[in-house]
């Protein structure tokens, strides 16, 4: 499925008007309609997060792996997952707790 695609079923699926997405997002609603249509692409991965983070805004619909499906569908590699408790262990200047 190509990124146009993508985007548009994506917004449908959260319920969101470009108007909306434009809201959250701060991109423009004719760049979104013409990502939506396929006139533009080649997005850069900033743009694609920020379209992400407007869909999830204020919706129980949409998830990260739709997300990562969308930055999937502009050739970009998905959200890095991060082990936050590993990380707290070895960070330099944390003490562990003793329990």
């Amino acid at each position: 499925m190509s990124f146009a695609e993508t985007l548009k079923r994506l917004r449908i699926k959260a319920g969101k008007s470009r108007y909306r997405l434009w809201e959250f997002s701060g991109l423009d609603q004719s760049y979104i309609a013409r990502l939506e249509n396929g006139k533009k692409d080649c997005p850069s991965r900033t743009t694609v997060i920020l379209l992400g983070m407007g869909l999830l805004h204020a919706c129980d619909k949409i998830e990260l792996s739709d997300v990562e499906e969308l930055l999937l569908a502009a050739d970009f590699a998905p959200l890095r997952k991060r082990d936050f408790s590993q990380e707290t262990k070895t960070r330099p200047g944390n003490k562990q707790s003793k329990d």
